[in-house]
């Protein structure tokens, strides 16, 4: 995991400021060997790396595609490139996955990649509505939000007992929401004794 981390830095840092194509050449001749040494599988580190020298292009600060997008709209440049890095958060975990659950990687039975994909597709779902604070139509309080986002990261490893935990803990947020419905922002108003 620790050497994951250090490739995810180094593949950002080589292609921020470069096209993908570039990014990914340099990124792929300096990272991906180091982690197939550690034994990880070669279309595994090769993804991995691609991914992440592919999401330098909205990590702040250089965050090229930011940039240009926020040129072309007319807005500040560095909100644009922070607000970019929120929406694609969810970028920044799915390559964990690949590691994980190789069978994100159409590597596997039939079966297996289709709960991956499922897996997923949920988890980034999840992740996302953590981040942005919307969750199924409806603003979501600060706690649910962690709960979403603990959800989503222990539906990374594509283990069956940890996905069932995953689709528990959202169930609950579920039921939460529309059972309870907490007011974002909202605060408990706390009697004083007269």
């Amino acid at each position: 995991m620790l050497a994951l981390f250090f490739a995810m830095c180094i593949a950002i840092l080589l292609g921020m400021g470069m096209p993908t194509t570039a990014a990914y050449a340099v990124a792929a001749s300096v990272v991906a060997p180091g982690l197939v040494e550690l034994g990880i599988p070669m279309l595994t580190a090769h993804f991995f790396v691609f991914y992440f020298a592919v999401v330098s292009a909205i990590t702040p600060p250089v965050a090229l595609a930011s940039y240009a997008a926020a040129g072309i709209s007319g807005a500040n440049p560095m909100e644009t490139s922070v607000a970019s890095f929120k929406i694609g958060i969810s970028a920044f975990i799915v390559p964990f996955m690949f590691f994980y659950n190789s069978a994100i990687l159409m590597e596997g039975e039939t079966l297996e990649i289709l709960r991956a994909a499922v897996t997923a597709i949920v988890g980034v779902y999840l992740l996302s509505a953590g981040v942005q604070g919307w969750f199924f139509g409806s603003r979501a309080v600060w706690f649910l939000r962690i709960a979403l986002v603990i959800a989503a990261l222990s539906m990374i490893e594509g283990g069956l007992y940890t996905d069932l935990v995953g689709i528990g803990i959202a169930a609950a947020v579920i039921f939460v929401q529309r059972v309870f419905r907490p007011k974002p922002g909202a605060t408990i108003a706390v009697r004083g004794s007269d």
